[in-house]
């Protein structure tokens, strides 16, 4: 196996240029610091004549693993282009470029190739020497988070000659593979890419609405990009130094997966994660793999695939239609079927196979409301994690190990759930009794796809005698919740009567409470978990006027 390996932009070197280029990666350097000047400055004369930046790869042991030819930015993850494997890089990469530029330290996409790399220094040189013959040079080691969002920070300036003699060690900064790349319970670490509007308090309670959709996936949040732009680019919608420096923060905290808080179409996601070099996915994919999480019961499983299914059809047509290229005439005869095309037959195939299975769910559910007929129904609705399922195991009083699911995070429960409840009539007669419905939580935004495959299981909510809209008074944006709630139900065309039921009235602060009298004078108050006002709701739900035929 060769020592070294020449990469970049080899086509169409002489000869006589890829001979000497070879034996400048082959000269040995100092073990622990510095560099071989005398290498160093032939590598400049290659540059110079190249008319291109040139970067050696030196490990441990001082031997050139890699010479790059041209713009680092070009190179992705020199890490995974170095020949041998990592034992016998040894610890303690050291990377040298010699660049045309006259801006000396590590800029833009460069720089994150730098960060991927991990080395523990970066001596960065000019190609031609200054007035007396000395090269302008800086040596760069990885930078702290105190440092700002800049990765690298300048450990000496001067010139070549002198950096090539400094001992440094091993420099401050964390040794390749330091940066961890999961938690330690094996958990995807999550960098979050945000725009905010001019409203802070609002923007500061999405992100955090943000946090809680990737804590209740599975992951952890570990950082926040924030840009606030008021023309956004079509190609990415966020600007490109901001993109530039998200990459950084994702390198510096190890994230493996960035979230945007916008809805990405095929062409932004491509050109954000070719920028990242990571995963991105937005909102609606991010709450789409929740809810394929949560879904417990078939006619879950089955309206979320298919919620699923229809988020990704366009994005899937969206990567390279210029492929398909069916049919007659010039111009239309491809090389046969591509791949695009058979994933998007299968999957139009699926589609109208969970369509018809939902339409059959659907009819199920119509008789199921048929036998109900002539009973009361009331519907619990709200934004999600707002307390609905523990007031309905609340009022219901479930057997232990039989009530709803309730915890404390967003989408804890799926499936529309209905629980019998009954009272004594107080004049004597039979015990009364009414239908309470558990359905799935709102949220803002809430995909469209979602929104169409679910609307079998919100038919329960729509054709209920009276929704009871339960907003947690403890959240701080219970009131711009509420009226999310209320839009997607109009949007959903419900017309029964709402009853606001405000919950949690033994945390929420005493200003809260005046807010939901002013919103509604006929609010409940409650608290599903301390108990309190719970028989007050009972008297008003068996008080309530029957449906008028």
């Amino acid at each position: 196996m060769k020592q070294a390996v020449l990469l970049g932009r080899t086509a169409g070197l002489r000869p006589s240029v890829e001979r000497r280029l070879e034996r400048i990666s082959q000269r040995r350097h100092p073990e622990s610091h510095g560099a071989d000047l005398l290498s160093l400055q032939r590598l400049a004369q290659e540059s110079l004549e190249l008319e291109l930046p040139l970067s050696l790869v030196i490990d441990g042991r001082g031997l050139s693993r890699l010479l790059w030819i041209g713009p680092l930015e070009h190179s992705g993850r020199l890490l995974e282009r170095l020949p041998g494997s990592a034992r016998r890089h040894g610890p303690g990469l050291r990377l040298i470029t010699c660049t045309p530029a006259r801006q000396l330290e590590p800029q833009g996409s460069e720089a994150v190739v730098g960060v991927d790399l991990g080395p523990s220094q970066w001596l960065r040189y000019a190609q031609q020497p200054q007035a007396g013959g000395h090269w302008p040079a800086g040596l760069y080691g990885p930078g702290s988070s105190k440092e700002g969002n800049h990765p690298w920070q300048v450990l000496a300036e001067g010139a070549l000659e002198d950096l090539c003699a400094l001992d440094l060690g091993s420099g401050p900064g964390p040794e390749r593979g330091a940066m961890p790349a999961a938690t330690p319970s094996g958990r995807e670490r999550v960098l979050l890419l945000a725009l905010s509007s001019g409203d802070r308090q609002a923007s500061q309670r999405q992100i955090a609405e943000l946090e809680g959709l990737v804590r209740s996936a599975g992951a952890d949040p570990v950082g926040v990009v924030e840009q606030r732009r008021s023309d956004r680019a079509a190609h990415s919608l966020w600007g490109e130094g901001k993109v530039m420096e998200a990459a950084l923060e994702a390198r510096k905290l190890g994230a493996t997966l960035v979230v945007t808080d916008r809805e990405l179409g095929p062409s932004q996601a491509r050109n954000l994660e070719r920028v990242l070099d990571l995963p991105v996915s937005d909102r609606s994919e991010l709450i789409l793999d929740i809810f394929a999480q949560r879904a417990a019961s078939a006619a879950g499983r089955l309206q979320v695939e298919l919620a699923q299914l229809r988020y990704r059809l366009p994005r899937l047509s969206g990567r390279g239609l210029s492929l398909s290229r069916q049919g007659g005439g010039i111009g239309t005869r491809g090389p046969g079927e591509t791949q695009l095309e058979k994933d998007r037959r299968t999957i139009a195939r699926r589609i109208d196979k969970l369509q018809a299975d939902v339409g059959k769910l659907g009819d199920h559910q119509a008789r199921l409301r048929q036998g109900r007929q002539g009973q009361r129904r009331l519907a619990l609705v709200g934004y999600t994690n707002a307390g609905k399922s523990s007031l309905l195991n609340a009022l219901s009083k479930p057997a232990a190990g039989e009530g709803v699911l309730a915890e404390n995070k967003l989408f804890a429960t799926l499936d529309a759930t209905t629980r019998r409840i009954s009272r004594a009539d107080p004049a004597g007669g039979p015990p009364q009794t009414l239908l309470l419905t558990d359905t799935v939580g709102f949220i803002r935004e809430l995909p469209p796809p979602l929104v169409e495959a679910f609307r079998t299981t919100l038919e329960e909510t729509l054709e209920a005698d009276q929704l009871l809209v339960v907003v947690d008074l403890a959240d701080p944006a219970w009131d711009d919740q509420l009226d999310t709630v209320h839009a997607i139900l109009d949007g959903l065309g419900s017309s029964s009567p709402r009853r606001l039921i405000a919950n949690q009235i033994d945390r929420c602060p005493a200003a809260a409470l005046d807010q939901a009298r002013i919103r509604d004078p006929e609010a409940l108050f409650v608290s599903a978990t301390a108990g309190l006002g719970l028989q007050n709701l009972r008297n008003w739900i068996f008080q309530m006027p029957p449906e008028t035929p």
